[in-house]
């Protein structure tokens, strides 16, 4: 597989992590949106690449919490932003 010189673009993502976080956490992930239910926080956006996608997941594991699930959602997907 070649690829070379390809750029895929900004990819929007879906992470939850257990514990609750308040949308005031929005800042520390890049702007990423924040919401809980029921002990889970859903982390919601768009990142630029894979590295800022790692940035992310550095955080959550430096904050101690508990990673659930890292989706690849689209960006027109119905469900964005709810909690299942």
């Amino acid at each position: 597989m070649d690829t070379k010189g390809t750029w895929y673009g900004p990819t929007s993502y879906t992470i939850r992590v257990q514990g609750d976080l308040s949308h005031q956490w929005s800042q520390f992930f890049e702007g990423m949106t924040t919401s809980s239910k029921d002990g889970i926080t859903k982390i919601t956006g768009s990142l630029i690449d894979q590295s800022a996608l790692h940035g992310i997941l550095n955080r959550i594991r430096d904050l101690g919490l508990q990673l659930i699930a890292v989706e690849q959602v689209d960006p027109n997907s119905e469900d964005k932003g709810k909690i299942k």
